[in-house]
């Protein structure tokens, strides 16, 4: 750090490392933060240097608080693995500038905390295609009913596909997986011609049709207003079917393909 003076002319200031408190994001952590501090007067001070560090370590402080990996944690599992960050970010479908980011400071979000983890920890890769929550049929038509509701229009139809149905549940689940950190219903999504749709939904349909939602687990509240989000999004049916085609995750990936829920971080549609 460049040397600083004390802006009451008391000479050069001297370098310490204090420890602090502060709210951060809801959560009450402590930090060590370095300052410089005038040893005649007491004032504290900062550079720039010292500010950048210090975003840093409250955001490590954070992380560690709520169970997410650190930016150095990210950076020394990487190196043990052998990737480089180019290398990680092609595993997990996305960008080089967000792990340079989440090592450097950045707080990843918790389904991203999950997708490193995956890579870097060897955790069980099928959670990713399930959203973290065992599949449930019932909860599917659960969800669908809730969606009903809330646009006073009827999804499951006797001789539907799924075409738009399976539209609003796809938003639903990764949009609960990027927020909560787990999907809805527990579906498999994969990449079809006409957009993203549960995977081996024909198998499917009739057994949705046919289950009792009222076995399924209640939503929570925040699933609650997660489909009340998606339905402002998309009143209309038309509407999410062509907002699920213009997401390039879908669009990315071969027909057929799986369509991981690391993916809820590039939605773009709500």
């Amino acid at each position: 750090m460049s040397a600083l003076n004390c802006p009451k002319g008391h000479g050069p200031m001297e370098q310490k490392k204090v420890t602090k408190g502060i709210t951060f994001r809801g959560i009450d952590i402590n930090y060590k933060a370095g300052i410089f501090a005038c040893p005649e007067c007491g004032l504290e001070a900062g550079t720039i240097d010292t500010a950048g560090a210090t975003q840093k370590v409250i955001a490590d402080a954070y992380r560690i608080k709520v169970g997410l990996l650190t930016g150095d944690k990210i950076k020394s599992l990487r190196t043990l693995r052998g990737l480089t960050q180019q290398q990680l970010a092609e595993l997990m479908n996305i960008g080089v500038a967000s792990i340079k980011r989440w090592e450097t400071g950045l707080i990843q979000s918790k389904a991203m905390d999950r997708a490193l983890r995956v890579h870097l920890q060897g955790y069980n890769a099928t959670n990713f295609y399930s959203g973290n929550r065992e599949f449930s049929v019932s909860r599917i038509k659960l969800v669908v009913r809730t969606f009903e509701k809330k646009l006073h229009k009827k999804l499951l139809k006797k001789t539907d596909k799924l075409l738009f149905a399976a539209k609003y549940l796809w938003y639903a689940d990764m949009l609960a997986f990027k927020l909560l950190g787990k999907s809805m219903t527990g579906a498999a999504y994969a990449a079809l011609p006409y957009g993203p749709q549960l995977n081996n939904y024909v198998d499917l349909i009739d057994e949705i049709k046919n289950s009792d939602e009222s076995s399924a687990d209640p939503l929570s509240n925040d699933e609650i207003r997660i489909i009340e989000t998606i339905t402002e999004a998309f009143p209309v049916e038309r509407m999410v079917y062509d907002a699920a085609h213009r997401e390039v995750v879908w669009k990315k990936r071969p027909i057929g393909a799986t369509i991981p829920y690391s993916s809820s971080e590039e939605i773009t549609g709500v």
